[in-house]
């Protein structure tokens, strides 16, 4: 105990220097957004499992907008009126919620499986945090893990333009294959956005924790092809933001730019969904023949590794 305490202190000091410095902590990502999820705020008092679940929770939202579920939930440790009740089930149905995690009380094997379980969506590994002591340790923790994960996922916008018009945005959305769920991110139009602001259009599609920097824009016809190679590939809406429970969804064939451009009635209310593709994907000579068509910052090579799926 008393060397887990000396570890967790010599972090902290090393946090106050870089501060004292004029250097930003890099892991003092979306500490707001996390903090507030928490019930309570008070960072001194004992780590429980409760607070892990709703930071780990939070995070995985951050850096997964739009994140399917990964199994059905069943038996789950609280009830539904707990306080951790919503961030258990988030937790459960996409398997980072350990059998031995308990409400009261967090230890450092079950802490450790919980990131080690979300690190490994990405193929990260390396030391995990000691035991927590307090919520802030938990806090502290959360923050480096996902600023670990913040610097690896590979997002690149898809910005469609309208047909008559080349400036306007007819459908945006983030590729988002380097996950546990490769999925087409699809975002509400907004008439405000536009390829002269490209920056402002990239940061609208980011987080705290996601900075999408790389771009594609291509006539819609031709950013739709880059999914729909073939007449018989098929479209899928699986999750959104809010989740309307109404998933999977599938758009009939010939309606998939409506569903793009959320004229669909069944995305009435949505902001954002997750759609993803089946029947035969765009082979590499497709794609190389797209890319002449399109607009983008990337190299060819950079292209396909947005395109790359972890191994499983």
């Amino acid at each position: 105990m008393i060397s887990t305490r000396l570890r967790r202190l010599a972090r902290v000091v090393v946090l106050l220097l870089a501060l004292v410095s004029g250097v930003a902590s890099a892991a003092e990502i979306c500490r707001p957004e996390l903090l507030g999820t928490l019930t309570d705020t008070e960072l001194d008092r004992p780590a429980t499992g409760s607070d892990a679940a709703m930071l780990l929770k939070r995070a995985v939202e951050l850096i997964e907008p739009a994140l399917p579920t990964l199994r059905r939930s069943n038996a789950l440790p609280v009830e539904s009126g707990h306080p951790a009740y919503s961030s258990v089930r988030y937790l459960h149905e996409r398997r980072l919620l350990p059998a031995a995690w308990d409400p009261e009380s967090i230890d450092v094997a079950v802490w450790q499986e919980m990131l080690s379980g979300f690190m490994g969506w990405y193929k990260l590994s390396g030391q995990l945090p000691d035991a927590p002591l307090t919520a802030g340790d938990l806090l502290e923790d959360t923050m480096s893990v996902l600023k670990r994960v913040s610097d690896t996922v590979r997002p690149a916008a898809l910005l469609a333009t309208d047909p008559a018009d080349n400036r306007r945005l007819s459908f945006w959305a983030i590729i988002w294959n380097w996950t546990v769920y490769p999925r087409l991110l699809v975002f509400r139009p907004d008439e405000d956005l536009s390829l002269d602001d490209m920056r402002g259009t990239l940061a609208a599609l980011g987080t705290c924790a996601l900075r999408v920097e790389n771009y594609v824009t291509a006539p819609e016809e031709t950013a739709k092809r880059l999914f729909l190679a073939h007449n018989d590939s098929r479209m899928y809406v699986v999750a959104s933001r809010p989740d309307t429970g109404t998933w999977p969804y599938s758009v009939a064939p010939g309606e998939e730019l409506d569903a793009f451009g959320f004229m669909l009635p069944e995305l009435d209310g949505v902001r954002l969904y997750a759609a993803v593709f089946d029947g035969p994907a765009a082979g590499a000579g497709t794609i190389l023949g797209l890319m002449s068509r399109v607009r983008t910052n990337m190299s060819p090579f950079t292209f396909f590794g947005h395109l790359e799926i972890p191994s499983r």
